[in-house]
């Protein structure tokens, strides 16, 4: 067992990930991890241009344009019978096409092809060069055996366009040995105003340093970075990212200041992401006027501080591996909080720490919260009382998530009967209308739950299964019990990390379920 396990610490910093891996039999750590990368990938918006399944290019993802590349070997041929007009007719109806629907045929090509049009005629080298570029390492030859031919291919294509530069997304290659290269494509970048970066390193190492020219792209309106270093910062270079909209860390070494300094120059930042997150930074701390949408996703921080985020409207998590404070402080316009695990987050609302079965005041509320999702073992005394009671912090809840958990050892001391015992609050009487149930209520504990919910619901008017069949809606509805005045209904589980940070969404856990 490696020295991790034999002292049984939780996995929490990337020198812990590269010593667990290494002392494993079979693949290196530099293996294993590169095998995370797909995942990470898996989560980012979906790429501007669909990638081509089988590159049929001879050109190992070089790119060039022969009217501003003198090696012979890369320049774009273009075969005459390409553009052979059809039969019976002589003319080239293509061109004759206004200068937007052109523009429009450019955006939507694979970066190669569009940038082979400039070699047709001089009006298409014109909207070449005047259409806002789009990069993808997809259709550059990326996942060759060499980096080289497409790191090369990257800097080509960039430093040939005169900008702007609308995307780029490099998630398949890796810039270790290529310095030189990461830095000036990063310069090239600044200076041609990218509006969308999304860049990643596929390691190794995991450190890998991102140069502080990222510091000077200040026409991002979206940025993700994924298994890097991210540059310190200080008062002679700050980050200057005036017009940022989303921001998404992966894997990545940020220290806690740096952080917190991206964010205080971002004062037009709405939504942030952080992914898969070890030991820096240690702590998420938020303090954003603008901030809409906070996700963490499987990272490791100490803690989760909402410090003073008056635009803040969810803050949600996703897996998580040890215990740690979530702190809220301010945020007067939350709506949606989740998934919050009983047994691992301990929640402080306004200085105050939420205990099972305290006196709730004023102080300890969030009336703005509309929905909340919970991981809860029913079984467990302490955390149904401590869900007892957070239903009295969340006096105007609408929506409540039930994500039951098998208990594996109940507490004994937990009475079957304890739901029969609570009385109603602000949020049952008056508020709550719909309860979604994922997971399985074969305890009795968790049943009991729902029959008090339906006792004391007041304002209860849906009670939802995440299930697929009618059988299962059946059992389900009949073990609980349901009253004619409530409907019960079938619904499919949507929680995912694209719903957590997708706005347009209504609710991110679950969408309703319709019969054909």
């Amino acid at each position: 067992m490696d020295a991790a396990g034999e002292e049984g610490d939780v996995i929490t910093t990337y020198e812990h990930v590269q010593h667990f891996f290494n002392s494993m039999e079979g693949p290196s750590a530099q293996e294993r991890i590169d095998g995370i990368v797909p995942y990470l990938v898996s989560l980012l918006p979906a790429p501007y241009v669909p990638a081509p399944e089988v590159d049929s290019d001879s050109d190992d993802g070089r790119f060039s344009l022969t009217s501003s590349d003198s090696d012979a070997s890369d320049a774009v041929t273009v075969q005459e019978d390409a553009f052979t007009a059809a039969p019976g007719d002589g003319e080239d109806h293509i061109s004759r096409l206004p200068d937007t629907l052109l523009t429009d045929i450019i955006h939507r090509l694979p970066i190669k092809d569009a940038g082979r049009t400039a070699a047709l005629s001089t009006r298409w080298h014109r909207m070449w060069s005047g259409t806002p570029l789009l990069v993808d390492d997809a259709h550059l030859g990326a996942g060759e055996t060499s980096n080289i031919p497409v790191v090369r291919a990257l800097s080509r294509c960039i430093a040939a366009h005169p900008g702007p530069v609308r995307g780029v997304r490099v998630t398949r290659v890796s810039f270790y040995s290529h310095e030189y290269a990461l830095r000036r494509l990063l310069a090239d970048l600044a200076d041609k105003d990218v509006q969308d970066l999304i860049l990643f390193n596929r390691p190794w190492p995991l450190d890998m340093p991102l140069p502080d020219d990222i510091l000077r792209c200040a026409s991002l309106v979206r940025l993700y970075l994924g298994v890097w270093k991210f540059p310190e910062t200080n008062a002679a270079h700050p980050p200057a990212f005036p017009d940022l909209r989303e921001l998404g860390l992966f894997h990545s070494i940020v220290r806690n200041q740096e952080l917190e300094a991206l964010l205080a120059h971002c004062p037009k930042l709405e939504v942030l992401s952080l992914v898969m997150s070890y030991h820096e930074p240690s702590r998420l701390r938020l303090a954003s006027g603008s901030l809409k949408i906070a996700v963490d996703w499987m990272s490791s921080f100490d803690e989760v501080v909402v410090e003073d985020a008056p635009s803040l409207e969810r803050l949600l998590f996703g897996s998580l591996f040890k215990r740690r404070p979530v702190k809220i402080v301010c945020a007067p316009r939350l709506e949606v909080l989740g998934v919050l695990d009983l047994d691992l987050h301990i929640l402080h609302i306004g200085g105050t720490v939420i205990n099972a079965g305290m006196n709730v005041s004023a102080r300890s509320m969030v009336p703005s919260l509309k929905i909340l999702a919970v991981k809860v073992h029913f079984a467990c005394n302490r955390e149904a009382k401590l869900l007892s009671t957070l239903l009295k912090c969340f006096p105007r809840l609408k929506t409540l998530h039930i994500m039951s958990v098998p208990s594996i050892s109940p507490d004994s001391i937990h009475d079957l009967r304890f739901w029969e015992h609570r009385g109603a609050c602000e949020c049952l009487e008056s508020h709550l209308e719909t309860v979604i149930v994922h997971g399985s209520l074969a305890e009795g504990h968790g049943v009991g739950f729902i029959r008090y919910i339906m006792r004391e619901g007041k304002a209860l008017k849906t009670l939802s299964f995440v299930c697929s069949d009618e059988k299962a809606k059946g059992f389900r509805v009949s073990a609980v019990g349901g009253s004619g005045e409530v409907a019960v209904s079938m619904v499919a589980p949507r929680w995912s990390f694209e719903a957590a940070h997708d706005s347009s969404l209504d609710d991110p856990f679950c969408v309703v379920w319709t019969q054909a």
